[in-house]
């Protein structure tokens, strides 16, 4: 077991003079896969930022039931014990007619107006919030609530809660399948670096191999260079993606404003920094190990 500790540590800190010796090719490589796992890292980031903000936006998907004008207090009582008991509604508020032409006379200076009125022109309402805020459920609760008793009729923004799901859907796909294309460039690049530092060492690879050397000691420091190379670029990538989030949170926070509301890019977690850097060191190790296969393949002594 020491002598096998003893050999991965030989094998790292070989790994790592190896990353030292060539700084400049070792810096160019590692802001191009920098760049690389910056670009899925900063979708998802906007994509989770967007999906946490419009859950939590004040006006999240809701249902307005008007009454009938002539509509009495054992018809609203009716509704209301409706709405308490079904089990497709969060919770549900009642807005009297005089309430609501009350708050109407206060938002907008219409007192003089009216006081000409013969009666209130407003019917009582009651604001729903569903349980399920999939476009399709609110729907068809819509169409059910529509139903009821005395109830004139419903107001609900179908195509907006839509419109936000779409787009939230397709950012997430869109993080997948650029995550998946990137990762396999990270593959294929941490493949082809290896390839080149073996096709460089060959000389010293064949002796090694003549003297007893096995496939798995030769292979041993390229496997902890791209894991070590891999591991400094999504460290870089995290940078980049947080200065990018501070950058453009003071305009999204401005825009958010204007529809006053409270919104802003989040960092990543710590849970997800450590799956981003596992992720690419074994994309990256991946990568080393089916070039290290194929080259020693080729490198086997006649």
């Amino acid at each position: 077991m020491k002598h096998l500790l003893y050999l991965h540590g030989r094998a790292a800190r070989q790994a790592l003079r190896t990353l030292l010796r060539q700084p400049l090719g070792s810096l160019l490589s590692l802001f191009m896969l920098a760049v690389a796992i910056s670009l899925p890292l900063g979708l998802y980031l906007t994509v989770a930022s967007l999906a946490s903000w419009s859950n939590g936006l004040a006006a999240s998907p809701q249902i307005t039931l008007f009454m009938e004008l002539n509509a009495d207090r054992a018809d609203v009582e009716t509704v209301n014990q409706t709405l308490k008991q079904h089990a497709l509604v969060h919770s549900h508020r009642f807005v009297s007619k005089e309430s609501a032409l009350k708050d109407l006379m206060a938002r907008n200076g219409l007192a003089e107006v009216t006081d000409g009125l013969a009666g209130n022109p407003l019917p009582d309402a009651f604001i729903v919030s569903p349980k399920d805020t999939e476009p399709e459920a609110l729907e068809r609760l819509q169409k059910e609530l529509s139903g009821l008793p005395m109830v004139e009729t419903s107001q609900f923004d179908a195509g907006w809660a839509r419109k936000l799901h779409s787009l939230l859907t397709l950012g997430h796909q869109l993080t997948i399948l650029l995550g998946a294309a990137l990762g396999i460039a990270l593959v294929l690049a941490s493949s082809n670096t290896i390839r080149l530092q073996i096709l460089a060492r060959r000389n010293e690879i064949e002796v090694s191999k003549l003297i007893g050397a096995t496939d798995g000691f030769i292979r041993r420091p390229f496997m902890y260079f791209a894991v070590f190379q891999g591991m400094l670029a999504a460290l870089v990538a995290w940078g980049l993606s947080a200065w990018l989030i501070a950058t453009a949170n003071p305009a999204v926070a401005e825009l958010a404003a204007l529809y006053n509301n409270h919104a802003t890019l989040r960092q990543l977690a710590p849970e997800e920094v450590a799956a981003l850097l596992l992720g690419v060191a074994t994309l990256a190790a991946l990568g080393a190990r089916l070039a290290t296969g194929h080259v020693l393949r080729e490198m086997e002594p006649s």
